[in-house]
């Protein structure tokens, strides 16, 4: 696979957060693939262990070696908001129960929701 964050964002590889998700998934739709691939095999051996222990153990764990072999990724939600449905004052249809923050569903959250909702807070 050939290199694709130039295509995306100035900061190539340190694209940071839902621009980087977006750019794989639609590497992914493109190239009609299950994965893209990051490849730190070109750091020492020593430096990948010590920086990425668990992410490691874990490709030992399916024959990969992330110090020889590329890693397979795919974009993935760690979170989930905007569950409960409120009024204009956070107020729930259960008396005296107000939601805020992640768990409210106020229509305000954008795509990079948990950085966006912290502005919402007083």
């Amino acid at each position: 696979m050939e290199r694709f964050m130039p295509f995306y964002d100035d900061r190539v590889e340190l694209a940071q957060g839902c621009g980087g998700k977006r750019s794989i998934n639609d590497q992914i739709k493109k190239r009609n693939e299950k994965h893209v691939l990051i490849d730190i095999s070109h750091k020492r051996k020593d430096e990948v262990l010590s920086h990425f222990p668990n992410i490691a153990a874990e490709g030992l764990k399916h024959g990969l070696d992330t110090t020889k072999q590329p890693i397979p990724v795919v974009p993935a939600a760690h979170y989930m908001c905007g569950g409960v449905h409120l009024g204009l004052q956070g107020e729930t249809n259960v008396r005296g129960l107000y939601v805020a923050s992640e768990a409210a569903c106020t229509g305000l959250h954008g795509a990079n929701r948990l950085a966006a909702t912290h502005c919402l807070r007083p």
